[in-house]
């Protein structure tokens, strides 16, 4: 067999069928369904038998343990998994109706140690809200790992998630390439960034193949100060970095540039999921949780506007003081909602 299909479900009753339905569509049916319920309060567990006793999807498996969280249910399904190759997806995803078959024949030339294909952004009505590769020039099908994390990083114009790539099991278990577990914000980056420094060969699949569903009530929407677990795991794909040369450019680029723009990242998705929250007490969090975390970030940050004269108005904002960062970030999601309510007037006065 050659692939595991492993998904970790957390309460996501009203999204798995959707999930599962997905794969027993595929036009080939050579893989086998791993579903990790993590614990869940909800019927997630139910709608998973029920969907199994329908006989709609062969070859699927129902696990259950107690919560651990999403990277230790992923571990758990990459133990139980038999195929020659394990595929992510979480339980609100879905994946294309020729995904299995597209994969196989890929995984069939050659034996890469990855497959990875295009995937897209959509809300819970399946409308595509982002297009990651619309505007990118065609990557070559094949490359080495080196040469896609060069992509992934240094170029920006390839993007890997969870859910768009399929992982040798051969190449983990070799390399000792697990999910670590506890952590809840960056898990996915850090697993493939290591993934990929260990391939030799990649293949790139230019179609798209999965879909990755955004939720209003997922991590990125809300205030959580767990989502700085990125840090670390920015960190621990940089250590497996170490020695070597053909990897140095990656690595000082994940750990330098990747990593500011993560930290802006998630500063902002915390202050704007509550108007009320400020940012001394979101940076005082911070500490609390990661020491040491906000010193480094405002080194690195003061080393970057150094060396880059045209650095961004919010970053030098921040460095003067945050609270003036927090004003300009506000004056940003404001303009953001006015021109949201222009557009929505335009429509319906020319409907």
């Amino acid at each position: 067999m050659k692939l595991s299909v492993i998904i970790p479900a957390y309460n996501v009753e009203a999204y798995i069928g959707y999930t599962l339905e997905s794969l027993a569509r595929q036009s080939s049916k050579d893989f086998e369904t791993i579903v990790v319920d993590d614990g869940s309060t909800d019927g997630t567990g139910q709608a998973v038998r029920n969907f199994i006793d329908s006989g709609r999807l062969a070859n699927c498996r129902l696990i259950t343990k107690e919560n651990g969280g999403v990277s230790a249910a992923r571990n758990r399904g990459t133990e139980e998994a038999v195929g020659d190759y394990v595929l992510f997806l979480d339980g609100d995803d879905h994946v294309a109706p020729g995904l299995v078959e597209a994969f196989a024949k890929a995984a069939d030339n050659g034996e890469p140690d990855i497959v990875c294909w295009k995937w897209t952004l959509v809300d819970e009505k399946g409308k595509q809200l982002y297009d990651f590769y619309r505007d990118t020039p065609r990557l070559p099908k094949r490359m080495s790992g080196a040469d896609a994390l060069r992509h992934v990083l240094v170029n920006q114009d390839m993007r890997i998630w969870t859910a768009s790539a399929a992982y040798k099991r051969r190449l983990l278990e070799e390399e000792g390439i697990l999910y670590t577990p506890g952590c809840v914000n960056g898990e996915d980056q850090e697993y493939t960034f290591k993934a990929l420094a260990r391939a030799a060969d990649v293949v790139f699949i230019d179609s798209v193949l999965s879909y990755y569903l955004h939720r209003s009530t997922s991590i990125s929407g809300v205030y959580n100060v767990k989502k700085f677990d990125f840090a670390d795991a920015f960190k621990r794909a940089g250590m497996y970095m170490d020695g070597r040369p053909e990897l140095k450019e990656v690595q000082d680029t994940l750990l330098y540039r990747h990593m500011i723009e993560n930290y802006f990242y998630n500063l902002k998705t915390c202050l704007g999921s509550s108007g009320k929250v400020s940012i001394r007490t979101l940076l005082q969090d911070i500490d609390r949780n990661y020491p040491h975390l906000n010193e480094e970030m405002r080194d690195l940050i003061k080393r970057w506007t150094k060396e880059n004269g045209n650095a961004k108005a919010h970053v030098r904002a921040f460095l003067i003081a945050p609270e003036l960062y927090r004003v300009l970030l506000g004056c940003q999601q404001a303009a953001i909602k006015l021109k949201s309510r222009i557009r929505s007037t335009l429509r319906h006065a020319t409907a």
